[in-house]
């Protein structure tokens, strides 16, 4: 039994060694150790040397090698994890593979070591031993391995694409797990570009004008809260003194609002419609190519990237992650969050160096279900109205998501403060990811393409003579416009061929598969929304789906 102990831990620390290894040569792999997979690695592994069969346990040993091979090398050279999709795209973009690994084979030659030798161990260790070693022979033992793949493949068939999305701190074993068996469930055999539209090609391009230098800001803040709608500001004109802040600033000039429209319904999406300056529905070779993404244009123009979320990492999945050069999450501050909630920002701030110009993102949770999270480490300090006992559901949420946002609004002021903090031009902006329902039609949540949920609202805050207001108090922005207008005074001139002069849209939460979406429209200043459409077949049936009480 001793031995048996021995040879399982030994495997098993192989099949996780090669995150260790890529580690040291990659900063794009943020894996760490979580003690439920390497326990249910360990029990894969303890039943292949029970079952002593060399055939299943090369068969399973040979997977999770070729597995392997694919991730690791797209975590060094695209710097996230395989999703699903990416997975279904391998065989239709072989050429363009081929032709990445000769690019980028002088830079990330490491990453094949930090694969091959692991398990050329474990292959040798199961080849020699499973012959000599004279351990327990129990043949049902390859039946509990067969029923763990065989669970992995059915929880595949029955559960949505978003729980087999990779996360960074995960083993990039166990998110090859994943993104494969879903692929393998669901996706083979389908064309997974069914719902990439053609759509011409933005151009990017270096603003050569007289006033681009005097326009760039040294300091870029964009400041991101989860499910915050305008009519619930009070500088919007809400009947309660929600922001007391932020119309004071708006009310002595120093501030300007704005009325904005939210990419999508879901924080996942919109992000990466925002990021990746992506205007319409299907555009997903544009998504891809990261070509206006607003933190490769920074690097671009010299500035230091930061984001800082009280959110987990896997937001960053579209937003191309190798182009941030700091980021904390909630994987990385897990404890100083889980005691002061999205304050802990103020600490991570400490990262940001006040010697470079810097581009720093910042998204924060306050007014995500639930409500009251997001300031009941306070005390009383922000429960303007009632939020317990002797309330109707409806009405307790509703104070509770008024009282984050009198929170939202103290701490707007806390990071606007750190924000002068340094000299120069700067820009701070303060918008929502989407909307939120509070009870319309008996929903509560975001995921649905409402008036609510495309709402959003904005504010922008100059400091330094050259930096001027993005529009006027009130006026429209989407996050489309907001993306072209940091990429602008960044220095980038983003022109989109496709778009169409009053048309915006809010998308649905899934941009690469059967999306649905709504065309945007101003009307003698009112939002109207046009007909629920889909990128794929009928959407009968789904246009009133409830909004979920989950995360994004």
């Amino acid at each position: 039994m001793a031995m048996l102990v021995l040879v399982s831990a030994a495997t098993t620390a192989l099949l996780l060694l090669d995150d260790r290894l890529q580690q040291a040569v990659s900063a794009n792999n943020r894996a760490v150790l979580q003690p439920g997979w390497v326990a249910g690695l360990m029990t894969i592994v303890t039943c292949l040397w029970l079952g002593g069969s060399r055939w299943v346990a090369n068969a399973v040993i040979g997977a999770f090698a070729g597995m392997q091979l694919f991730q690791l090398c797209h975590i060094a050279a695209i710097g996230r994890a395989l999703t699903p999709l990416d997975v279904a795209m391998i065989p239709h973009e072989l050429s363009d593979i081929a032709q990445a690994v000769r690019a980028g084979a002088g830079a990330h030659w490491p990453t094949l070591f930090a694969g091959g030798v692991p398990y050329a161990l474990a292959f040798a260790m199961f080849n020699l031993g499973l012959p000599r070693l004279r351990l327990p022979r129990l043949r049902w033992a390859l039946l509990i391995v067969a029923l763990v793949f065989a669970t992995q493949f059915y929880n595949a068939s029955r559960y949505t694409m978003k729980r087999f999305m990779p996360r960074p701190e995960r083993s990039s074993l166990h998110n090859s797990l994943l993104a494969f068996s879903y692929c393998a469930a669901n996706l083979v055999g389908k064309s997974v570009r069914r719902n990439a539209l053609s759509y011409r090609a933005y151009t990017v391009v270096a603003r050569d004008d007289p006033d681009a230098a005097r326009e760039r800001p040294r300091d870029v803040w964009l400041v991101i809260f989860d499910s915050t709608r305008t009519d619930h500001w009070g500088l919007a004109g809400y009947a309660r003194a929600t922001t007391p802040t932020m119309s004071r600033w708006v009310a002595q000039g120093q501030a300007r609002w704005h009325r904005g429209l939210a990419g999508a319904s879901s924080t996942r999406a919109s992000l990466g419609l925002l990021f990746n300056g992506v205007h319409e529905p299907g555009n997903i070779a544009q998504l891809r190519s990261h070509q206006a993404n607003l933190l490769r244009l920074a690097k671009r123009a010299g500035y230091r990237t930061y984001w800082l979320s009280t959110q987990h990492g896997d937001l960053l999945d579209e937003i191309d992650a190798p182009s941030i050069d700091v980021i904390r999450t909630r994987g990385s501050d897990e404890a100083r969050i889980a005691a002061v909630g999205d304050d802990a920002v103020l600490d991570m701030l400490d990262a940001v160096d006040p010697n470079a110009p810097r581009l720093v993102v910042m998204m924060l949770r306050t007014a995500h279900i639930p409500y009251d999270d997001a300031y009941r480490r306070h005390g009383g300090r922000y429960r303007r109205w009632p939020d317990g006992e002797g309330l109707t559901e409806g009405a307790r949420l509703l104070n509770a998501y008024d009282n984050a946002i009198v929170y939202q609004d103290a701490l707007v002021e806390k990071l606007y403060r750190r924000f002068e903090r340094s000299g120069g031009d700067g820009l701070f902006v303060v918008t929502s990811d989407h909307g939120q329902m509070l009870g319309e039609d008996g929903v509560w949540g975001h995921n649905v393409l409402t008036p609510q949920i495309a709402q959003v609202p904005m504010l922008v805050r100059t400091r330094g003579a050259a930096q001027m207001p993005l529009a006027g108090n009130g006026d429209w922005l989407s996050h489309h416009d907001l993306a072209r207008a940091l990429a602008w005074r960044m220095g980038f001139s983003i022109h989109n061929p496709n778009a169409r002069a009053g048309v915006d849209y809010l998308q649905g939460s899934d941009l690469f598969g059967d999306n649905l979406f709504r065309e945007l429209r101003i009307v003698d200043g009112h939002l109207q929304l046009g007909e629920l459409s889909g990128l794929g077949h009928s959407h009968e049936g789904h246009a009133h789906g409830a909004g979920d009480r989950g995360s994004d």
